[in-house]
């Protein structure tokens, strides 16, 4: 796995940087969760957790560890996370030189939330979040998706189904 460093970010706040060159399709770290957030096992917001800290992963929420909490959202994302049995994986989505801050979209495998304004620099920047996957313009769900987790794909399977039926003649 790739070595990745914390660092001060031009899209905001912290972010999470690439210390060596990547190539498209590698693994570049196992993304950690700490655990579930349950109401016996809240967040303890005086150790600094925080619910942006939380995504929903397959109906649960899960504090996500250090320092994968520090990936920045970008309308253009240079990672993705892959699913697998027992971990996640973050993946290059392209080429990605080092010293480059890596992103994750944060709307693919959200079935929905809050949107803000997005000021991520992206050429393709969207102006905002939005609130789901499910909100984003039919053609960026269409590449994003064969990025989707395999929860996501049967749990909104059919909400899914427009995407990948042929299209009218």
């Amino acid at each position: 796995m790739s070595e990745v460093a914390v660092r001060k970010s031009p899209i905001g706040g912290l972010g999470v940087f690439t210390l060596e060159a990547l190539q498209a399709g590698q693994a570049v770290r196992e993304f950690k969760l700490e655990r579930e957030i349950t109401p016996e096992s809240p967040l303890r917001l005086d150790r600094g957790e925080r619910p942006e800290h939380c995504p929903l992963i397959d109906g649960h929420f899960h504090l996500v560890g250090i320092p994968d909490r520090y990936f920045n959202h970008s309308c253009d994302p240079n990672v993705y996370l892959r699913f697998g049995a027992n971990r996640i994986d973050v993946v290059a989505r392209r080429d990605i030189e080092a010293g480059s801050e890596l992103t994750l979209d944060y709307l693919i495998n959200n079935p929905g939330g809050d949107s803000w304004p997005c000021h991520c620099g992206a050429l393709r920047c969207r102006g905002e979040t939005a609130h789901s996957f499910f909100t984003l313009q039919k053609e960026l769900q269409r590449e994003y998706y064969s990025l989707l987790a395999p929860w996501f794909l049967e749990r909104y399977a059919e909400e899914l189904k427009q995407l990948t039926a042929e299209p009218a003649a």
